[in-house]
């Protein structure tokens, strides 16, 4: 499935309840989650795999 994907999604770090904070630029890892960093803040995010997240980088794509 990675081939059909790619391996790079964006997203924004958003804080809970108060403002955006960066972008964070996720790349897909061998077991098909994710892993970035916050462009702003530097804050590390980890995605287990997730079929929705999946589909909706399939639809930014198309």
């Amino acid at each position: 499935m990675q081939g059909q994907l790619g391996t790079v999604a964006v997203t924004i770090h958003r804080i809970p309840k108060k403002e955006y904070c960066g972008v964070v630029v996720l790349s897909r890892l061998a077991d098909g989650s994710w892993a970035g960093k916050c462009s702003k803040c530097g804050a590390d995010f980890q995605m287990d795999q997730d079929a929705r997240f999946e589909g909706q980088v399939r639809a930014m794509r198309n």
